[in-house]
């Protein structure tokens, strides 16, 4: 709901509200003034024209760099870039000293921090230094980051991670060719200022940087089927600790970023393990093509995460005490498990029964979408129901286009995947407005508008 409807809701409420008592007369106004100043969008459009304005400036600078530069002595082409930047800063500052201008001041360091990196780059061009040029952008995003924390930015922490995800990239695809993994302590070093300012836009943009990053080492994998196990229990073991952190009243206010991003990549994962040629050619012991070393190495990582898994199982499992544990909690665990025990065993089990895994790993995915259904039900989240939905229709489409095909006539397969298309899609539709409903519905009785 947006703070206009809210403000419009809570308006209509307010008379019901006093009338049973549960707002004093007279401060109906009082409650209606300080949400219409909560809502009040004019500080976001200067905030909006304030980052369209850094936008075009940097632009404009790096224009007028390009189309004079030859022109120009060294002193001045060095007096310019610096001068620039630190203009920009020192005006950021001012502004956002005794909150003058706060959101004109954050686009001030944003437009700082470009400068910064259109120093960098002219300076590499002015001296001709050609060396390893990914190593520019990490500079250019650390600096980012010591912006964002001695004049605490949003938008410089914002930009500095989207440089990160840039410099690993690059690294990845141009160079490396592997998982590159020294983007993950960068990636670490911007934990502690979202958590201190509680930015969560700035977490969203990180979580979508992390699963950037595993998609491009996914890239250079060569096995993808140990690396889609590991994937799987990694972001298996995040989702974990969401619902973990959702216990904790200091923890919480991350909970739902954090899950919702896990949740996504760990189900992506797993989507790709249903699918039987993926099980074919890898096993660890039965002819596999594979070194030993890196075979060590593939199956060491499978089995830590296996044990970060059940750690964080347990520990969730700990955070409900003796309390008696709700049925999507205690389905939950088993799922787990099962999930675990089959991860074990096609580590090793042979090529011969690969079709076998497959199919217990489609069984186990079809278990977690529904597990997925009823405890976004419990919990009040329409985001884990949507994501059940969805990636259920995904799977038995999936499994329809890769297992039909060989086995029913042309015709009959096109016909029959149209009555499945639009018979399945109007079933899952209503019974995710149903689900989707009922949570909705629970909310509105608790008061959650």
């Amino acid at each position: 709901m947006t703070r206009n409807r809210f403000w419009k809701q809570l308006k209509k409420e307010l008379p019901l509200w006093m009338e049973k008592g549960w707002v004093n007369p007279g401060a109906d106004q009082a409650i209606l003034e300080h949400v219409g100043r909560r809502g009040d969008s004019s500080k976001f459009l200067s905030f909006a024209f304030g980052i369209l304005g850094v936008l075009l400036l940097g632009s404009g600078v790096i224009t007028y760099f390009a189309a004079n530069w030859g022109a120009m002595p060294k002193i001045v082409k060095l007096g310019l870039l610096f001068g620039g930047m630190w203009l920009a800063f020192a005006i950021a500052g001012y502004l956002l000293r005794d909150d003058k201008a706060p959101h004109l001041g954050q686009a001030g360091v944003l437009l700082g921090v470009i400068l910064f990196g259109a120093d960098i780059m002219l300076i590499a061009q002015i001296y001709h230094i050609d060396s390893h040029y990914p190593n520019g952008v990490l500079l250019w995003s650390l600096g980012g980051l010591a912006a964002a924390w001695l004049l605490r930015s949003q938008p410089a922490l914002i930009g500095a991670i989207s440089l990160a995800v840039l410099w690993t990239g690059m690294e990845s695809f141009g160079f490396e060719r592997q998982m590159h993994g020294w983007f993950f302590p960068l990636w670490l070093a911007f934990l502690p200022l979202i958590w201190r300012m509680r930015w969560k836009p700035a977490l969203h943009v990180a979580m979508i940087g992390v699963l950037l990053w595993s998609f491009f080492g996914f890239e250079s994998l060569r096995n993808p089927l140990f690396a889609v196990q590991v994937y799987f229990l990694a972001y298996l073991a995040l989702f974990l600790f969401g619902l973990i952190m959702a216990t904790y009243e200091r923890l919480s206010y991350f909970a739902l970023p954090v899950q919702r991003y896990s949740l996504l990549a760990a189900l992506l994962s797993f989507y790709a393990l249903t699918f039987p040629y993926l099980q074919v050619g890898y096993p660890f012991l039965h002819g596999s093509n594979m070194r030993p070393g890196v075979a060590k190495v593939w199956l060491a990582a499978t089995l830590i995460f296996l044990a970060l898994v059940a750690a964080l199982a347990l520990w969730h499992r700990q955070c409900f005490g003796r309390q008696k544990r709700p049925l999507w909690l205690l389905w939950g665990q088993v799922l787990v498990m099962a999930g675990l025990a089959l991860i074990i065993v096609n580590l090793f089990i042979g090529v011969r029964y690969a079709n076998l895994m497959a199919i217990g790993f489609n069984l186990l995915m079809f278990a977690g979408v529904v597990w997925l259904i009823l405890a976004g039900s419990y919990l009040g989240d329409r985001f884990f129901v949507n994501s059940a939905f969805f990636f259920f229709a995904l799977t038995i489409m999936s499994r329809y286009f890769d297992t039909f095909w060989t086995l029913m006539n042309r015709s009959f397969f096109f016909m029959a995947g149209g009555v499945l298309l639009i018979g399945g899609g109007i079933f899952l539709e209503r019974q995710r407005r149903r689900f989707t409903g009922q949570i909705k519905s629970r909310r509105g009785e608790r008061g959650d508008i």
